[in-house]
């Protein structure tokens, strides 16, 4: 069952992540409604605290008769000369500051910012005010109509008293944080598993149509010498009166080297299985990393030369004592002098080059073959890919040849690096600590 749901999701991979994306947008729809329905419920909630800080200001001018008469006297320009006036005015707006921030932190709201003013009601005009800049519709919002003194006073010119906050919007904002907080939080996550379900069943398809590319190849290769093993074995069964022993030997030794093809692909499957398994048996000793690359070298020369190439190499390298396996460490070699004429469209050129920087060893070998596309590189490590997909019978291979290289150069304690450009060859960079420095005993 959970197989079937699996193969569904990855044949419908675009389908389903857009009916995901759309209950996401659907989500944060609502969830914006939601905030925003916060946002009038703590407006109203504000309002609310500012109507109640005024009826205890008024209450408090009420029953003070001297500030009332202060007022009196300030908004009817009752006051002569100046100098008093100003100093009266000074007075009174401290004694209406310290009243009002008190009634404001009662309240919880003596953090914002604010003015205050009594202006008259159906005039542009600021009777006595806090700020020297704000006009009388600034004030209009939070308000109200002093008591019957003033009005007595006043009749008809109906004065009024109002504040003027320069950041209300801090107070909505800190009523509606946690809110936004666990909002912003559960938003990321549903985000980040979205993503994070997206790319790895992206992978899965991805890994799906290498392992079909990979079986279709590993068919292939592994029918071809069991079909040309099947053919010698036909003809000697049915010549074996006539066959000279010049012949059988020749039809014989055909059928050894195709077994011997078979037993190689097959191992380099279960190589990397071994690998995989967490136990590759490594065997670490003190090796020379110069006399590997000399008996390649040897070995490689008669391919190179039967290609038409020509492999060069350039031992630099002062020190180049390793400890290591000596048998993983020559298939490395292998694999990558192999991908080096495998991958040469003409005669295979390749230059193998050592050198010391530092207490580290570097391997490079380079060829002028057909290259690889930048947007390839990245997976070239990757087990089962191969540059093109489908029936690959062009040039052979499982795709497993960097993937087990990349995992014998990390249990090596080392690195490896390609560079390579379409059309004018690839350059593979090994790097590995040698003796001195590694911690192997």
């Amino acid at each position: 069952m959970l197989s079937k749901w699996l193969d569904f999701v990855r044949d419908h991979l675009y389908v389903i992540t857009i009916l995901i994306a759309m209950a996401l947008v659907g989500l944060l729809v609502v969830q914006n409604s939601l905030i925003k329905l916060d946002i009038d419920v703590q407006t109203k909630f504000f309002d609310k605290k500012i109507d109640k800080v005024l009826g205890d200001f008024e209450d408090i001018l009420k029953e003070d008769d001297q500030l009332s008469d202060q007022v009196i006297d300030l908004i009817g320009d009752r006051v002569h000369p100046k100098a008093k006036r100003d100093s009266l005015e000074n007075f009174t707006l401290l004694v209406i500051r310290d009243i009002t921030d008190s009634l404001l932190t009662q309240h919880e709201i003596g953090y914002l910012d604010y003015e205050f003013a009594f202006y008259q009601r159906h005039k542009d005009t600021i009777a006595l005010s806090s700020s020297k800049t704000l006009l009388q519709p600034d004030f209009q919002h939070f308000s109200f109509t002093p008591g019957d003194q003033i009005r007595k006073e006043f009749g008809k010119a109906n004065f009024k008293f109002g504040f003027s906050f320069h950041n209300e919007s801090l107070f909505i904002t800190y009523s509606i944080l946690p809110t936004l907080v666990i909002t912003a939080f559960f938003v990321l996550i549903l985000l980040g598993s979205f993503f994070s379900t997206f790319l790895v069943l992206k992978r899965q398809k991805l890994i799906s149509q290498l392992k079909n590319d990979f079986i279709n190849n590993l068919t292939h290769e592994l029918k071809t010498p069991i079909f040309a093993s099947s053919i010698i074995h036909k003809i000697i069964k049915e010549n074996r009166k006539s066959l000279s022993e010049d012949e059988l030997d020749y039809h014989l030794q055909l059928l050894e080297n195709e077994n011997h093809l078979l037993k190689n692909k097959v191992e380099k499957v279960l190589e990397l299985t071994v690998l995989e398994s967490g136990n590759p048996g490594l065997n670490f000793e003190k090796i020379d990393f110069h006399q590997i690359i000399t008996r390649k070298a040897e070995v490689y020369k008669i391919l190179f030369e039967s290609n038409h190439g020509v492999l060069n190499c350039m031992l630099e390298a002062n020190e180049s004592l390793l400890y290591g396996d000596e048998m993983h460490l020559s298939n490395i070699l292998d694999n990558l002098l192999d991908n080096a004429i495998k991958y040469s469209d003409s005669a295979p050129e390749v230059l193998v080059k050592t050198y010391n920087k530092g207490n580290h060893l570097f391997v490079e070998i380079k060829d002028h073959g057909i290259g690889i596309e930048p947007d390839n590189l990245p997976y070239v490590f990757d087990k089962f890919y191969r540059v093109s997909h489908g029936n690959l019978h062009k040039i052979k291979g499982f795709g497993l040849g960097l993937s087990y290289v990349k995992m014998m150069v990390d249990l090596h304690d080392g690195e490896i690096k390609m560079e390579s450009s379409l059309g004018e060859g690839t350059t593979v960079i090994l790097k590995f600590p040698v003796l001195e420095i590694n911690n192997k005993p």
